[in-house]
């Protein structure tokens, strides 16, 4: 049952925000009743935080046997990568942020915003780490991998732009100038 709450609560969470998501809603998805519910999960928040825990290791597993591959260049695993997250994110981005800054208490945010961090931003920064062409200190490729996922963020809602996205990646890597000149 766990297991299926986190599955409901995911979908409503995901589309509707935290806000706008209730236990009852949960409940009345799985037909189960509301001590049921709290049998597992002491309040809402902690569910969302659960909701996000999975799925941030979801994403992190899927990021890493990415990130690792020999066999792609930078603008591959970067380019595959997104595009990960473009399918595995079909959600509001705007308000799974305001959800978080707004709705959560201060503790659960910060939990939060900690598993982001490790799960999503940490595999990007390694891969930009690892590459020889690459030469920018670790506080600059927090900053960078930041400003990379305002573009991924860009495209999380719209899964048949996954060319625009790819280009859009392109442009972040290598810019306008052609530096060869």
């Amino acid at each position: 049952m766990y297991d299926q709450i986190l599955d409901v609560s995911e979908k409503l969470f995901m589309t509707q925000g935290y806000k706008e998501t209730s236990t009852r809603q949960i409940t009345e998805q799985l037909n189960i009743s509301q001590p049921a519910l709290y049998y597992h999960f002491k309040n809402k928040e902690e569910i969302y935080y659960n909701v996000m825990l999975r799925l941030s290791e979801q994403v992190e597993r899927h990021l890493r046997e990415i990130s690792v591959r020999e066999d792609l260049d930078l603008e591959s695993k970067i380019g595959r990568m997104a595009l990960f997250l473009q399918r595995k994110h079909p959600v509001n981005l705007m308000l799974m942020l305001r959800d978080i800054r707004q709705m959560l208490s201060e503790e659960t945010a910060y939990k939060i915003f900690l598993l982001w961090k490790k799960s999503y931003k940490q595999p990007f920064i390694e891969v930009l780490e690892q590459d020889p062409f690459v030469s920018r200190e670790d506080a600059e490729l927090d900053w960078i991998v930041g400003q990379l996922f305002v573009v991924i963020s860009t495209y999380l809602e719209t899964s048949d732009k996954e060319d625009e996205l790819l280009r859009s990646i392109h442009l972040f890597l290598y810019g306008l100038l052609d530096t060869r000149a």
